[in-house]
């Protein structure tokens, strides 16, 4: 059996703590229901691998846009320039390989790898943002520097804003996420 990346759900700093601000709390929900689905993708073949592999690519995209568009600016203003900047490239490479297992049906040959090696870049970005980034901005809320219980109110504002507009259109439409294509010029 593959790793089970759901058991880290209740392990340190992945866990929701009482006192999580709503920005951290809700971020913290989306990266459990990620470790709960590349844990069944591990386990998945055939169309339950399909099905899984596609609500990833879905949630990953909604969640890395809101994470882009409200959560990093946040914490560039508190100096986590250098975590905040990791994590655009990461997203850049995970938006890649989405985009990549989306385009496919799930039978190619190296499908389920695919959505492992997503999985894995996946998951290590989570961990590290649960430990690093969300606590040195924990700290800063604490401090009065920014407010992260009104930060998780647009966060979830703008994730129902782009829930919808799949709903309704297919797909996310126009963001303000951070341009992947910059970085390839850096």
């Amino acid at each position: 059996m593959a790793e089970n990346y759901a058991a880290r759900n209740t392990q340190g700093l992945h866990r929701i703590a009482e006192d999580d601000p709503l920005a951290i709390a809700l971020l913290k929900e989306e990266h459990h229901r990620f470790r709960e689905l590349f844990t069944e993708a591990n386990d998945a073949e055939g169309e339950r691998l399909k099905h899984v592999a596609d609500e990833l690519c879905l949630r990953l995209d909604v969640h890395m846009t809101i994470e882009e568009e409200l959560l990093y600016p946040t914490g560039k203003e508190v100096g986590e320039t250098e975590e905040v900047d990791e994590g655009i490239v990461e997203h850049a490479a995970g938006k890649q390989l989405a985009a990549e297992i989306a385009q496919l049906n799930g039978t190619e040959e190296l499908y389920k790898s695919k959505v492992h090696v997503l999985g894995e870049q996946t998951i290590h970005h989570i961990d590290e943002e649960d430990e690093e980034l969300f606590e040195e901005m924990r700290e800063a809320h604490v401090a009065g520097k920014i407010d992260l219980d009104a930060l998780g109110e647009k966060l979830r504002a703008r994730q129902a804003e782009l829930y919808q507009k799949i709903e309704e259109s297919g797909d996310l439409g126009p963001t303000n996420e951070a341009d992947a294509e910059e970085i390839a010029h850096v």
